[in-house]
């Protein structure tokens, strides 16, 4: 017994000398770039976040291999070492490394300098990728106060002057859409400039029709807006798929307004025109997906601030007896009073409106602050 017991304990300490022999015969896998360079990624993902860059003809050591992925690992120039994932198309294998010794070698072969893994660092501006291009549009959502207070007062001050004893529930202008270019120079890897443009456009039409003492009425109001922004803006990309961007805004902005009554084949009508200037700015958050090496496609989420006091322009009168006249001059809101009730208006004066019945009148203050959705493409040189 106590000798089969010895055997046992020889056999297990040859066993355990054997699997460490064997573990320390693992072979890894020898690779070269083929590529002009090769990215090495955190992840095994086309997506995932670059960790460094090797060049053509560099020999890498994979540890294994997941999917279309190579495990590897790199010595950097100051001395550390870095873990990540290269792809298959971008090298070849080379075959085995780390051959067994022999037990007992009859000479020892001269040794060769193992040839160092040739790496450089992810440069700040990438070669052929220093610009790029945004083509986007969408819809945005704007609320500018006095126009649709103005359009809902208008309508109430005729529904009051008439005697109906009714008031509207006018909905406004908040709805609209953009268009826009930009242009983006790389300052650093994750880091561009930005010079572009957007334009915006948005009307919103009311009616109220009622019957008055025999005669059909209807009260007509439309408030629109148009902007070209010219803009300078930075763009910041702390991911592959993801990136954030803020800027100056300089908003050529023009404003108008209609206002017509109607009684029978009667009527009058007010058109107004103004443009205006002033600077605001923009921030912005937006995904991107790569399509091709040089197009990708984005969604983006938008908010600008602005807003216009400045406006000046043209108001035109005319009715149905043929009675017209053109007025120059600047925006004003005011209050004008009608049955014992004050009510929003907004028109073009040539001056500020002082008359009896007006209240509180001041420079119309137009704002063009809202949120925007917009898709777009980017080409990339």
């Amino acid at each position: 017994m106590k000798k089969f017991s010895y055997l046992l304990s020889i056999s297990l300490i040859i066993l355990s000398f054997l699997g460490t022999e064997a573990a320390g015969q693992v072979q890894k896998i020898r690779l070269k770039v083929v590529t002009e360079q090769a990215n090495i990624r955190l992840k095994p993902d086309i997506g995932s976040e670059m960790l460094w860059q090797v060049v053509e003809g560099t020999e890498l050591e994979a540890e294994r291999k997941e999917g279309e992925w190579y495990l590897v690992v790199v010595d950097k120039p100051d001395g550390s070492r870095i873990r990540g994932f290269v792809h298959e198309s971008l090298v070849e294998v080379m075959g085995s490394g780390l051959k067994p010794v022999p037990a007992a070698p009859v000479s020892r072969p001269e040794a060769r300098p193992v040839k160092p893994v040739e790496v450089r660092p992810i440069p700040d501006k990438q070669p052929g990728q220093d610009y790029f291009v945004t083509l986007a549009g969408g819809g945005l959502y704007l609320s500018p106060v006095d126009l649709n207070r103005a359009a809902q007062g208008v309508t109430d001050y005729y529904l009051a002057d008439l005697g109906t004893g009714k008031k509207a529930s006018l909905n406004g202008l908040h709805l609209g859409w953009c268009y826009g270019l930009d242009f983006f120079y790389r300052l650093s890897r994750q880091l561009f400039l930005g010079l572009g443009f957007e334009h915006m456009q948005g009307a919103r039409e009311s009616t109220v029709s009622f019957t008055l003492e025999n005669s059909d009425y209807r009260l007509l109001t439309r408030p629109g807006l148009r902007n070209l922004a010219l803009r300078i803006s930075l763009l910041y990309q702390p991911a592959d798929i993801f990136y954030i961007r803020a800027g100056l805004e300089t908003d050529l902005a023009r404003t108008s307004y209609l206002y017509r009554i109607e009684q029978d084949d009667l009527w009058l009508e007010w058109k107004g025109r103004a443009s205006g200037l002033n600077v605001g700015w923009m921030e912005a958050a937006g995904v991107q997906w790569p399509v091709y090496s040089w197009f990708q496609v984005y969604v983006e989420g938008a908010y600008r601030y602005a807003s216009i006091r400045n406006f000046e322009g043209y108001n035109d009168y005319s009715d149905s007896d043929g009675l017209a006249r053109t007025e120059k001059g600047k925006l004003y809101y005011w209050l004008v009073e009608a049955g014992g009730q004050y009510y929003p208006a907004l028109f073009i004066r040539d001056r500020l409106p002082t008359e009896p019945g007006v209240l509180d009148p001041r420079p119309a203050n137009i704002s063009l602050s809202g949120f925007s959705l917009r898709a777009g493409l980017r080409l990339i040189f």
